[in-house]
């Protein structure tokens, strides 16, 4: 790779990071290249950019943004996993694939501002995405009016008893 070449794929990887505030890191140093496609095909079902990454480009091109500590984990053939506003979707997928593929092996991420482990990804892939929250809650304030609606109804249906 020459310099204008280099300084190409750091000005990528700085776009390809722009806004995003969590990673989720693998080896993919004994994948085949079959593997890395079929993962490739799973994490772009989801909506997530999954790409193989040059380590030193990729250092550059984070210094000075949220993701810079992450830089410690970047050693050895490594592919980044990411998805703008959703931490989980990334995460979900690697730990479903590395579960079928020993290979694929899941070495950390950033997420919320801090660097994560393996472990720390696997607790991430276990929670609720953004969407599953908003449902929730939005199923408590329904059945908690529901509820409200159901108490007034018998109320007034058993003070109408008594009057009668």
């Amino acid at each position: 790779m020459n310099r204008n070449e280099k300084e190409a794929a750091v000005a990528a990887y700085k776009q390809l990071f722009d806004g995003i505030d969590s990673v989720v890191l693998a080896d993919t140093s004994s994948v085949s290249v079959n593997t890395i496609n079929e993962v490739r095909s799973k994490f772009r079902a989801e909506g997530v950019t999954f790409r193989v990454i040059k380590n030193s480009l990729a250092k550059k091109a984070l210094i000075g943004t949220v993701l810079e500590p992450v830089c410690e984990k970047f050693h050895g053939p490594v592919a980044v996993a990411l998805k703008l506003d959703d931490p989980i979707a990334p995460a979900r997928v690697a730990v479903d694939f590395a579960k079928t593929n020993p290979n694929f092996v899941i070495t950390g991420g950033f997420v919320a501002g801090e660097v994560v482990d393996a472990a720390g990804v696997d607790r991430l892939s276990k929670m609720k995405n953004r969407d599953e929250s908003r449902s929730e809650l939005l199923s408590l304030f329904k059945a908690s009016a529901t509820k409200f609606a159901a108490l007034i109804k018998a109320k007034a249906e058993k003070m109408e008893e008594a009057q009668a």
